[in-house]
């Protein structure tokens, strides 16, 4: 078997590997370059996958990162296309999301999502053949959900790969992750991610940490705003336990609950039985209720917050006046996006018991950086304690995670 990195092995990101045998051509991820990097995002001329006799070929997919699968727009709809069920779930959804962006982003989006229709899916430890080569998948710890690296062997049992694709062993299955690996057989080479191979293993903290603190941050603030990545289902999950178990109230908007929904079932979110409150409002007059069962909080359920749709060109999400008692009794932790409803909500919220966070790479937030993001600045700037991929406060000095 013949090992190609064309891309990769000098950068962060735009990812393409191809492993060769008896004129069978096997790729695994076709991504994008990560915004900021030297190396300009040429056109690629890769025998097999953008041009020549495509026959022989196929591809796989390790995860639904835009620096893994970020040209599947490009590839031809002769090449079959492998990957994960429920990441390939997520990924149609986003690009569905993002199709309707106008200009280049939206239409590239729409691309994408018509031709991760025609993807093939496999589940966890499905193995399956292409031509000559036999593939596992291998289920790995990554901050995408579904991700794999594979087990690949050629026609004559004579080599076996391991590629990794991203991974990590920090994540809620962190331990599962190392008694994955221990399993695996002896490989003849390994093809390994290799992102922070220069970092501590300290600087990493792991998720059920990050979870306790946020549990901490969330009982000492009354309203919370979390920006975080919307397919980042294990930190949203377990964001969501900590505002759970701190006793707020959590809200998403449609999109959020509509991406979530791809992993987690109605019967998987904690229970709560139904409420009876009584509590002061704010103009002094004694409230004594019981919460609607026409909400979803009696059964664990986040409240999915839609537009207002009773002013014409709104851009502010309708909230129900129980609801906003409710708020005002219990708090909440909103899981935000970067959008003007989202704003116009965390506004509202009172300034000295309110507070936001950014629970994203720390790379966006570091002005020498490529990869700066003068919105991640502007949201985090006021009055937040701030929060990058793990989870980063002035007061108390939490590392990063990736």
């Amino acid at each position: 078997m013949k090992i190609t990195v064309h891309r990769g092995s000098n950068q962060i990101g735009g990812c393409v590997t191809e492993y060769e045998y008896n004129g069978w051509k096997l790729f695994v991820d076709y991504g994008e370059q990560l915004p900021g990097v030297p190396i300009l995002d040429k056109k690629l001329e890769i025998e097999g996958l953008t041009c020549g006799d495509l026959s022989k070929s196929a591809l796989l997919i390790t995860h639904y990162h835009g620096d893994h699968i970020g040209k599947l727009s490009e590839v031809a709809e002769a090449i079959p296309v492998y990957m994960g069920y429920t990441g390939c779930e997520i990924y149609r959804k986003l690009q569905r999301r993002l199709s309707y962006v106008k200009g280049e982003i939206g239409e590239k989006a729409r691309k994408s999502h018509e031709r991760a229709g025609l993807i093939h899916t496999f589940m966890e430890d499905e193995e399956f053949s292409i031509g000559p080569f036999s593939i596992r998948p291998v289920k790995m710890d990554h901050s995408a959900y579904d991700s794999y690296g594979f087990i690949i062997t050629d026609g004559a049992d004579e080599s076996i790969v391991f590629h990794t694709g991203d991974f990590r062993a920090h994540g809620l299955y962190g331990d599962e992750f190392w008694d994955t690996i221990s399993s695996l057989p002896d490989a003849d080479a390994v093809v390994c991610e290799a992102t922070n191979i220069e970092r501590s293993r300290d600087e990493a903290e792991p998720e059920w940490k990050i979870e306790k603190h946020f549990k901490e941050l969330f009982k000492q603030n009354k309203y919370n705003s979390v920006f975080v990545s919307s397919t980042n289902i294990d930190r949203i999950f377990g964001i969501y336990r900590a505002a759970a178990e701190a006793g707020r109230i959590v809200l998403m908007d449609e999109y959020q609950y509509y991406i979530l929904n791809s992993v987690i079932g109605k019967n998987d979110w904690m229970r709560n039985e139904t409420e009876r409150f009584e509590f002061i409002d704010e103009d002094g007059s004694e409230v004594s209720d019981t919460y609607d069962l026409g909400y979803e909080f009696d059964k664990g359920l986040p409240f999915v917050l839609k537009l207002d749709r009773t002013v014409k060109k709104t851009s502010r999400f309708y909230i129900p006046a129980k609801l906003r008692k409710l708020i005002n009794w219990k708090g909440c932790v909103l899981i935000a996006r970067p959008t003007t409803q989202f704003e116009s909500l965390i506004e509202s919220f009172p300034a000295h018991q309110s507070k936001k966070y950014l629970s994203q790479w720390k790379e966006y937030l570091n002005p020498d950086s490529p990869a700066y993001n003068e919105g991640c600045k502007v949201r985090a700037s006021t009055r937040t304690p701030i929060c990058s991929q793990g989870i980063a406060h002035p007061a108390a000095k939490f590392r990063h995670t990736l």
